[in-house]
């Protein structure tokens, strides 16, 4: 491969590769601890890499991993992010990039969240590399793109740094995310792990006070997300530029998602169809059908609603 002499030629010709690999923004920061830097000890890029000079901070747009044609009273649900495979980071996509800086000389190592020990902790580095800010649900949050990114970037000894304008924190106000979450986990612009229903779905414990899984999630959920009003317009009509379930694809997963489908469906057919979905995550069968009897309880209530209303309005059914 043609070598590069430049800082700058190197930093274009990564540019170019991202976006060959369908990555939609690409950030040169400096290899410094990452603050608060108590909170992530044994994290910060020289802890994984001793001569990094620069972390690699990419951002790939999801808002376009949507099954439009779902409908609640039929179809269970899962988050974007799960639709698009970057459940653990945006991974393949870089692999390109770390080819390109090896073939120049330098080490260079994707940081992949599969082991979140092994990960530097993207959102600081993401915020550090101006794309964007952390709203009160913990999420990064840009101007462009919402909330629908997903993150990932490489650590190497090529210096290759640059200094970002920090975007504003523009939620002011604003307690969509708060007031929309079911297991109020979103509270003080913190985040209750143990309380969020994306990690309550894969655990064996489920509190008692929630008895359906609103908007028919089974697997990760986006209900604070589709609260918020900066991804209001991409809820409506996601961005041209961004990678896209295709036509045919949506058509497969929607048929799939069907509660006729899911609620009878064998565990040899969850291994098949639905666990490969689940990116790096290996959900148990009984949880799987757990999760889905939960997403049909809210789907079958709304069902109900809707009946008791029609009721009320023409008692008589004339």
């Amino acid at each position: 491969m043609e070598e590069v002499n430049t800082n700058q030629g190197i930093k274009e010709r990564l540019a170019e590769i991202a976006d060959r690999n369908g990555i939609n923004e690409i950030r040169f920061i400096d290899a410094e601890a990452l603050e608060p830097g108590a909170l992530y000890a044994g994290r910060q890029p020289r802890d994984l890499m001793h001569e990094a000079k620069s972390l690699i901070v990419t951002s790939v747009y999801i808002g376009g991993f949507r099954l439009p044609e779902l409908d609640l009273n039929l179809h269970g649900k899962m988050s974007r992010l799960t639709l698009s495979g970057f459940y653990f980071n945006v991974v393949e996509p870089l692999k390109p990039l770390k080819e390109y800086l090896i073939s120049q000389g330098f080490a260079a190592e994707i940081y992949d969240g599969l082991l979140e020990s092994d990960c530097i902790p993207l959102k600081p580095a993401a915020v550090k590399a101006g794309l964007g800010w952390l709203g009160k649900n913990t999420l990064l949050i840009n101007k462009k793109y919402g909330s629908f990114q997903a993150l990932g970037g490489i650590i190497t000894n090529a210096e290759l740094s640059q200094v970002y304008p920090i975007q504003e924190n523009r939620c002011g106000s604003c307690n969509s995310c708060v007031d929309s979450c079911p297991s109020k986990a979103v509270c003080g612009s913190r985040l209750d792990r143990s309380s969020c229903l994306s990690n309550l779905l894969e655990e064996e414990l489920w509190p008692d006070s929630i008895d359906e899984m609103k908007d028919n999630y089974f697997f990760e959920c986006d209900i604070c997300q589709e609260a918020c009003p900066w991804n209001k317009n991409h809820l409506v009509q996601p961005l041209e530029k961004g990678n896209f379930l295709p036509a045919e694809r949506q058509k497969e997963l929607t048929e799939l998602f069907r509660f006729d489908r899911l609620m009878h469906m064998s565990e040899a057919e969850y291994r098949a169809e639905i666990l490969p979905l689940l990116t790096g995550v290996d959900l148990p069968y009984h949880l799987f059908q757990r999760n889905v009897q939960l997403a049909y309880n809210n789907s079958h209530k709304k069902t109900q609603l809707a009946y008791n209303n029609r009721h009320k309005a023409n008692p008589t059914g004339l």
